[in-house]
């Protein structure tokens, strides 16, 4: 076999092995928005205002919330959307940060033509998201729902060095599902969302640097759902780390006069998986609150 043709046997051979898995992915479940050259996925179920929008955390995709969209879209439109190089959507520019993210959802709902008023859920990461969004667009925030969701100080207090690198190990970053929770999702999907959680934790300090600086949120209701199994577990600096995430949660409680925190006391970090009923009953009520206020 000439030369020429060796060097063009692994381009060939990944050609081959991506048209094998091309027809195992998912059809896509919604709709995709160009934002500036790059696509984002996202999928509204329901009618009426406010329009809930799910930001995901680290290592999920819009496809770990359907369950809680379908029973919350009985009451409003709930929409739940994929950031870039999760689930259906396009990957997105670097560095992945809240700053450039909160970005991209302004881009998406303008594309989308949801005007608002909102009502933002974000798990986790998507908190740092969230909030960095309703900072920027106070006036069109009618309240927040805050699952478990990261903290702003929470690497320097619980003295976490923030990785270059993604790497599978069990820290407050990236946490590890329970046995059975992802065993029916899509393995190119799963795939996906460990590349783009490496990528979002490249930029976490960065995140976390915009949150602190986009601290101004709106006077709207919110609900804060924390966790009530400890992650960190069998030592005293264990134990001391639990203490210090619940006490950054409760700093997540006080963002808000009008507040509320809420503890899922079967549950660790993936609340929206092993006690979705929580969920969905807070993203009823503040949806039902802002209603009455507005």
């Amino acid at each position: 076999m000439p030369v020429k043709t060796l060097r063009f046997l692994p381009f060939l051979l990944l050609l081959t092995i991506a048209s094998a898995h091309a027809g195992k992915f998912p059809p896509v479940p919604g709709k995709r928005y160009d934002v500036g050259g790059y696509s984002i996925h996202m999928l509204c179920k329901g009618q009426g205002t406010p329009t809930v929008i799910i930001d995901a955390g680290l290592g999920d995709d819009s496809s770990d919330w359907f369950n809680i969209q379908n029973r919350s879209a009985a009451q409003t439109q709930v929409c739940v959307f994929d950031r870039p190089g999760y689930g259906w959507s396009d990957a997105g520019p670097q560095p992945r940060n809240s700053l450039r993210i909160s970005n991209e959802i302004e881009k998406l709902v303008h594309k989308a033509g949801i005007d608002g008023p909102f009502v933002l859920v974000g798990h986790s990461f998507g908190g740092y998201n969230i909030r960095v969004f309703a900072s920027q667009h106070p006036q069109k925030i009618a309240g927040m729902v805050l699952v478990d969701a990261s903290h702003e100080d929470q690497y320097e207090r619980l003295n976490i060095k923030l990785p270059r690198h993604y790497e599978r190990q069990r820290n407050i970053l990236v946490l590890p599902k329970a046995s059975g929770t992802v065993s029916n999702k899509n393995s190119l999907l799963r795939e996906r969302a460990f590349n783009a959680a490496r990528a979002e934790i490249s930029s976490l300090h960065q995140s976390a640097l915009q949150v602190q600086r986009y601290n101004d949120l709106p006077r709207v209701p919110l609900i804060v759902i924390s966790r009530g199994l400890a992650e960190w577990r069998g030592n005293r600096d264990g134990e001391s780390r639990e203490r210090i995430w619940h006490q950054l949660q409760q700093d997540l409680w006080r963002l808000s006069p009008i507040s509320q925190q809420i503890f899922a006391k079967r549950s660790g970090h993936d609340i929206h998986l092993h006690q979705p009923d929580l969920v969905v009953s807070a993203i009823n009520d503040i949806v039902s609150m802002s209603r009455v206020m507005h």
